[in-house]
């Protein structure tokens, strides 16, 4: 028995027709005389006594005309009611964007997709990875070449399965790993095979639903291809007519997320991962100083945790295990999100960013050094291009001392971008410095945090010799003043193995205009056995990725660092957890995409050739090492 009802008036119930489809016996639901502009939904049930007990199966915009749809999830109980609202509100809300790493490593962000028309999430595990790309495949055939991506998201099984899965399933599309499943609770995305559909314009919703609906039948399968449908629909600037369908299929393994408390998780954690940056005095762009600051930042909070730049922690976790990982785990980003969802309440309990607010920042984060030197105090112009300055400074001992640590400190954080130093033997010997491209001794660029050498190791600083500072300042529209400084602190006796600091580089590339993703590549060849601890990529603005590989004499090669998602405000040093033993004639290869696009937000200008340069408008391929040689 099918029968249906109208929640808002008798000219709806007229509108909404149920029959039985003689094809595949399943309900038929014809509606016509809908309003132009308007969004209904449609809700079924199988018990007209029961209270609450009607399910949402469909949004949708039918405008004036008739459609049809079969309701592929009948009740057994062979009866059948349904009844059709007036929506006021489009459930659906965007999110501002979002940004994971796929199967291979690859950075993939939403905003940053400009030049497509829409992007098209399918959410999956493992084990529906193949009937997923058996679905889209054809989809990406057909629309691939009509601006619209398509991208799997996993959001339940590891890493490290992910590319054989993809290998296994002939998928030739990114298999995003959603870690944290942020982006699957920001969708409310719960089964397998679940889509969404964006618009690249505004990134609202326009589908959500399956992507087919099939029915098997003795003359064949009746399908509802409403990914399709509303895909042909978008592209041709027509209203989508259904917005939302409900899924049936196997829930995925979504973990459940209880509502934070502030006083008991949220405050904690703020206090362990954020406020040793985010504190008065520090580089931080805000201090966390209580709960209503923290909740004033709450929007950008969620942004900045949904595209990964904070925390300033950008290392691929599937390449590579480092000592100094400032991540959050999955469970505390859960966590946090949940929180900032849920409304970034204050909540009972105590307010420990308030009652028990860290030290001040401290001049010296590795405590006094022994020693501390000083650049002459130096005039910065209010704009314009300001060159290079290469500034000596004597060495003042009288005998030769190791280091355990070398800390440059800016005098003035708005208009030094970074500070290199180098060592010489004589007032001469710094025009063999090359400009830092093939190393340094001690250095400063945002987002570095000062941190003592690797253990057992250390640096010469000879006696007689010179310090020489390389100083890149930037305008900020007011004439400024700055003294740089370097803490030097000495060892108690001398270390294991000196701490070399090498790179790979190139300064021969072209950049073309309006190129989203072009890739360039570096190499160097360790001509003696080494030890790797630390390795640190350099870019400017364009910089997108990097990775930095050993390619062994058997042609055998090792990702040792990938950096999908490169941030030039945080040039982070990453620390081996385990050092490297590579031996003598590996050769040390880096790769680098750069972003000319539009849709890179820190490009001066995506319609210029780049090529190497100084300054930060040109570009710059480094990447850095940090080893002892045996």
């Amino acid at each position: 028995m099918l029968g249906s009802l109208a929640a808002a008036g008798s000219l709806l119930a007229q509108s909404l027709t149920p029959a039985i489809d003689p094809v595949c016996g399943l309900p038929r639901l014809s509606l016509r005389n809908g309003v132009a502009g308007e969004v209904y939904q449609l809700k079924a049930t199988d018990d007209l006594g029961a209270v609450g007990v009607w399910d949402t199966l469909m949004r949708l915009a039918p405008g004036t005309h008739e459609h049809q749809w079969l309701d592929f999830n009948p009740a057994v109980q062979g009866r059948r009611f349904y009844r059709i609202e007036r929506l006021t509100a489009v459930p659906l809300q965007p999110i501002d964007d979002f940004a994971l790493n796929d199967h291979l490593g690859v950075r993939h962000q939403l905003f940053r997709e400009g030049d497509s028309k829409a992007v098209v999430l399918v959410f999956t595990d493992n084990a529906h990875l193949a009937d997923a790309w058996s679905v889209l495949q054809p989809m990406q055939a057909k629309f691939g070449s009509q601006g619209v991506l398509f991208w799997l998201i996993n959001p339940q099984d590891t890493r490290a399965s992910l590319a054989e899965a993809a290998a296994k399933a002939g998928v030739t599309v990114p298999v995003l790993h959603d870690l944290a499943q942020l982006v699957a609770r920001a969708y409310q995305a719960s089964t397998a095979l679940e889509t969404v559909a964006i618009a690249n314009d505004t990134l609202e919703v326009f589908y959500q639903g399956p992507a087919t609906d099939l029915c098997p039948t003795p003359s064949g399968t009746v399908e509802q291809p409403y990914l399709a449908d509303a895909l042909e629909q978008f592209i041709a600037s027509q209203p989508v007519v259904v917005q939302q369908v409900k899924v049936h299929g196997t829930p995925l393994a979504i973990n459940t997320v209880p509502e934070p408390s502030y006083a008991r998780d949220i405050a904690p954690l703020l206090q362990a991962k954020c406020v040793t940056c985010h504190r008065p005095g520090d580089i931080g762009s805000w201090a966390m100083t209580n709960h209503s600051i923290v909740a004033d930042h709450a929007v950008s909070m969620r942004q900045d945790l949904l595209t990964g730049i904070m925390p300033p922690w950008h290392a691929d976790p599937g390449s590579g295990t480092f000592a100094n990982d400032s991540s959050l785990t999955p469970a505390e980003a859960a966590r946090l999100v949940a929180w900032l969802d849920a409304g970034a309440k204050r909540g009972d309990g105590e307010d420990l960013l308030a009652t028990q607010p860290p030290p001040p920042a401290p001049i010296w984060p590795l405590g006094q050094p022994d020693l501390v030197l000083s650049i002459p105090t130096q005039s910065v112009p209010a704009d314009g291009l300001v060159d290079y300055r290469y500034l000596l400074v004597p060495n003042p001992k009288t005998s030769n001392v190791w280091l355990r640590a070398a800390t440059v400190r800016p005098g003035n954080r708005q208009v030094v971008h970074h500070s290199l130093v180098f060592t010489a033997a004589t007032v001469s010997d710094f025009l063999q410095v090359q400009g830092g491209l093939g190393g340094f001794f001690a250095g400063y660029v945002p987002g570095m945090e000062a941190v003592e050498f690797p253990t057992g190791t250390g640096k010469l600083l000879k006696k007689g010799s010179y310090l020489v500072f390389q100083m890149h300042y930037t305008t900020t529209g007011t004439a400024a003043t700055d003294q740089t400084q370097i803490g030097l602190y000495f060892a108690k006796a001398p270390p294991a193995n000196e701490l070399i600091t090498s790179s790979a580089y190139r300064t021969n590339f072209t950049i073309q205009p309006f190129v989203k993703d072009q890739e360039i590549t570096t190499e160097t060849t360790l001509t003696r056995d080494s030890v790797l601890y630390e390795m640190s990529p350099h870019m400017h603005y364009r910089g997108h990725r990097m990775r930095i590989e050993a390619v062994y004499a058997d042609n055998s090669s090792e990702t040792l660092l990938n950096v999908p998602g490169y941030q030039f405000a945080w040039q982070s040093l990453y620390r081996l957890a385990e050092p490297k033993t590579l031996p003598a004639g590996t050769v040390i290869r880096v790769t680098a995409g750069f972003d000319n696009s539009l849709w890179n937000p820190l490009n001066p200008d995506p319609s210029q050739t780049v090529v190497f340069g100084e300054q930060t408008i040109n570009e710059m391929l480094i990447g850095y090492l940090n080893l002892t040689q045996q």
